[in-house]
C-alpha cells in the first residue's frame, strides 16, 4: 500500500477518532463545541449519543489498523545443499511451477500453489484443459514435467503433485467454407 493511501487513512482514523471522543463527551453530558443541544437532553439523546460513540470508536480502531497494516512477507523456502543454503519464496516457486505447466500441449490456464513437506515441496495445480486431450496423460505430463523443471531449477525434489482439472474449454470449431 502506497505512503499517501496510509497517510489518508490515519488522518481518517483520527477524525473519526475525533467525533467518538465528542459524542463520549456528549454521553457525559459535556457539550465541547455547544453545536448539538438538540441532542444533550432527553433520554433518546443518551441512546444516540452511545451509538454513535460506539459506531465511530469502531470505525476509528478499523481505520487506525488498516493505516498501520504492513505487507506480510513471503513465506521462504530454504534448502540445504552441498553448496550453501538455497532461499526462495513461494511465489517464486509457483511462478516457476507456472511457467512449467503452461508449455505443456493441453493446458489453456493453470493455477499452482506450493506446499512445503520436510525437504520437499507440494504442489496443488489446478487446469483448464483442451478438449482434445486425453486427461489421464495430461495429468501425468503435468506431474512429470513440474518435478524435472523443479529439481532442475530449484534443485529442490517435488514430493506430491495433486493436478485437478478444473474446467475442460470449449475451443470454437474452425468455420470451413
Amino acid at each position: 500500500m502506497k505512503i499517501s493511501y496510509r497517510l489518508v487513512i490515519i488522518f481518517s482514523s483520527l477524525v473519526m477518532f475525533v467525533l467518538s471522543v465528542f459524542f463520549f463527551g456528549l454521553l457525559l453530558g459535556e457539550d465541547l463545541f455547544r453545536v448539538l443541544g438538540v441532542f444533550t437532553t432527553g433520554e433518546e439523546g443518551k441512546i444516540f449519543k452511545l451509538l454513535a460513540f460506539l459506531f465511530f470508536f469502531v470505525l476509528f480502531v478499523l481505520l487506525w489498523l488498516a493505516g498501520l497494516h504492513t505487507k506480510k512477507e513471503f513465506r521462504t523456502i530454504i534448502h540445504v545443499t552441498e553448496l550453501g543454503e538455497v532461499r526462495i519464496s513461494s511465489p517464486a516457486v509457483e511462478s516457476l511451477a507456472l511457467r512449467a505447466v503452461k508449455k505443456i500441449r493441453g493446458v489453456k490456464e493453470a493455477e499452482i500453489r506450493v506446499l512445503t513437506d520436510n525437504e520437499c515441496l507440494s504442489f496443488q495445480v489446478g487446469i483448464v484443459s483442451s478438449p482434445d486431450v486425453n486427461i489421464p496423460q495430461l495429468i501425468y505430463e503435468i506431474r512429470d514435467e513440474l518435478r524435472q523443471y523443479i529439481q532442475a531449477t530449484i534443485g529442490i525434489p517435488v514430493s506430491n503433485t495433486e493436478v485437478t482439472v478444473t474446467r475442460v474449454s470449449t475451443e470454437p470449431r474452425a468455420r470451413v467454407e
